[in-house]
């Protein structure tokens, strides 16, 4: 009943958005007032349309139990509410056999099963009492290594099982493709088992295990032909990370595929191993590349609460001569913030991990707080590290014009800094484990062709952790950063700390927090401390609730600035162009509470 309940919340709450084309103003109004049902789809748990099935499952240990329920139709089809009364009992007499499946693959070939239907005033409520009888356990386990691999301390030669033990078939094939796959990475490509046989007794309850596996000559890599007309062959050759002679690996093949896909200058990549023409121990690789189209073209409109409507245009050159240069300019527009930027970016010798970039940009500023303009020159050098951090160099220089409260004023600033950058996920489409750390030291000095001097340190961490069946996400963030300057106002608006908006504290407008002056407008400050704690739960398809709770500020130690909180709930849809969020906060900064729509669109890390 509560399933249907949320069905019919969500149905109202997409009915609202869609009245959005035609009246933006009821819509608005309506979808913001169907967002109030969002706590209950985010805590209510599901149940069942029409009938309310409840299957119990007993006398097994944890692991058992799992796959006996995952085996089970009755509980797969109660998930996607697809029972009636006639479908529930032709599946509760399936259900003895679905058990007897689920049980032989953890060595248990004879289970005693109960099983009764009752019906309840709600439904049916089905009960399966499962003793799995005895277990089948090895007595021989024969795994043996041949050829030339047998003499290689590489090559896995135990196998995890051994007699006393209980039969895992799962375990037991697992390890067999394991062994097998890792000694075919070893560069042993023609290695297959010659015997693999698993035998079980079921009057005596025992089985026996006899694998062989012979290995057959290691092979090595021969020369690698990478056949195109577009770039240097010396350029190219800085992608492959082996030499003639390594043992053959096809890890390391993957690897250059994937590198060569990855740096945009061809379409089409294909790595072909060549053992037709195998000469003694050695194996050609072809590398088949066809070119990419030199220019790419793009126009973009987006939307967020803090900048409003946005355009963008860009166009990259991925291919300048034949080493490898590439060159991308943006056009950015929208009310707070418009820009236009031009990046020339050069690889060094390690081509898919270090480069160096030259950019030069114009920015116009025009938010509440503060208006302005910025021309910027830079130079950057960047280097992948150990553990996926990725380290950059950079300098700087700037001049920028701007007026925030009633202070106009302009400066010019040399800035060097060092940056470092990590961020690794799951890889999947709902983020299940991830994190995005940065850190970030800059500063500037008069005697360095500057009109002021500071030095700022910078960090922000996000982290996103799954618990539960799946459904359940908890994502947390904190920023922190610190300036030390004589004076806040000899610095300009961009290198001042600001916070509110949709991606600090919610509920509030963007750049709408920070130290205020004597005439109450907010000028920024030379500290920035915020913290976000959010509790995701899946919906249904692609639509998601939330639950959060943000809470920081900037603050200076002339002006005035309390901690201000954010409280609220939203959806997150996956859309075709990614995530995006829809957010109502509640805003508190001890003046006054005011509550805010957020949407945003965009990545998570």
């Amino acid at each position: 009943m509560y399933r249907v309940i949320s069905y019919a919340l969500l149905l109202s709450g997409v009915l609202g958005m869609e009245r959005l084309s035609v009246d933006k103003r009821h819509a608005i109004s309506g979808f913001m007032r169907h967002l109030i049902y969002i706590p209950f789809w985010v805590l209510i748990p599901f149940s069942v349309h029409g009938l309310d099935v409840i299957v119990n499952v007993d006398g097994l240990e944890a692991r058992l139990k799992d796959n006996v329920l995952a085996y089970l139709s009755v509980e797969r089809e109660k998930k996607r509410d697809a029972l009636n009364e006639a479908r529930l009992r032709l599946l509760h007499d399936r259900a003895e056999a679905e058990i007897q499946a689920a049980l032989r693959p953890f060595g248990y070939f004879k289970p005693t099963i109960t099983a009764s239907m009752q019906k309840t005033e709600q439904g049916f409520k089905l009960a399966y009492n499962v003793q799995p009888g005895p277990p089948i356990k090895l007595v021989e386990v024969d795994f043996q290594i041949l050829g030339e691999g047998a003499d290689d301390p590489q090559v896995e030669s135990v196998f995890p099982m051994a007699p006393g033990e209980v039969l895992d078939q799962t375990l037991y094939e697992q390890a067999k493709q394991t062994r097998l796959a890792n000694t075919i990475e070893r560069g042993y490509l023609d290695a297959r088992y010659t015997r693999h046989q698993l035998e079980v007794d079921l009057r005596r309850d025992t089985a026996t295990i006899s694998l062989h596996l012979d290995t057959g000559m290691r092979l090595r890599f021969g020369e690698v032909r990478i056949n195109q007309d577009v770039m240097n062959a010396e350029f190219l050759a800085r992608y492959v990370s082996f030499n003639a002679g390594d043992p053959f690996s096809q890890e390391g093949l993957l690897t250059l595929q994937g590198d060569l896909i990855d740096s945009e200058y061809f379409k089409q990549v294909e790595v072909v191993t060549r053992r037709d023409e195998r000469e003694g121990n050695r194996v050609p690789v072809d590398v088949n590349l066809k070119p990419n189209k030199r220019n790419r073209y793009r126009i973009g409109l987006g939307y967020s609460t803090d900048t409003g409507p946005r355009l963008t245009l860009d166009w990259k050159n991925r291919r300048r001569g034949r080493n490898g240069h590439r060159m991308r300019s943006e056009l950015q527009i929208s009310q707070p913030l418009s820009s236009l930027s031009s990046e020339y970016v050069i690889p060094l010798e390690r081509s898919t991990v270090d480069y160096v970039s030259f950019g030069a940009s114009l920015e116009h500023f025009n938010s509440d707080t503060n208006q302005g303009n910025r021309a910027l020159l830079s130079a950057t050098h960047s280097v992948s590290l150990e553990r996926g951090w990725r380290r950059s160099l950079g300098l700087e220089y700037s001049y920028e014009d701007f007026k925030v409260s009633d202070q106009e004023d302009s400066s010019h600033l040399l800035v060097p800094s060092v940056g470092w950058l990590r961020i690794k996920s799951d890889g999947k489409e709902i983020i299940r484990r991830g994190k995005r750390l940065e850190f970030r030291i800059e500063g500037a000095a008069e005697s360095l062709l500057s009109s002021t001097r500071y030095l700022q340190l910078y960090a922000n961490g996000k982290f996103i952790h799954g618990f539960g069946e799946g459904d359940w996400r908890l994502l947390s963030r904190l920023e922190l950063g610190t300036i030390r300057a004589d004076d806040l106002k000899g610095l300009p608006p961009s290198k001042r700390f600001f916070a509110g908006g949709d991606n600090t504290v919610r509920g509030f407008g963007y750049q709408g927090l920070g130290p205020k002056d004597e005439n109450d407008e907010v000028i920024g400050g030379r500290y920035l401390a915020v913290g976000s704690l959010e509790l995701d739960r899946h919906i249904s398809g692609k639509w998601s609730g939330a639950l959060f709770v943000d809470a920081g500020n900037a603050f200076d130690p002339d002006y005035d600035a309390e901690t201000a909180y954010g409280v609220g709930f939203g959806v997150r849809w996956r859309s075709p162009v990614g995530p995006v969020r829809f957010d109502i906060a509640s805003g508190s900064d001890g003046d006054e509470r005011r509550l805010r729509l957020h949407i945003v669109v965009g990545p998570e890390l």
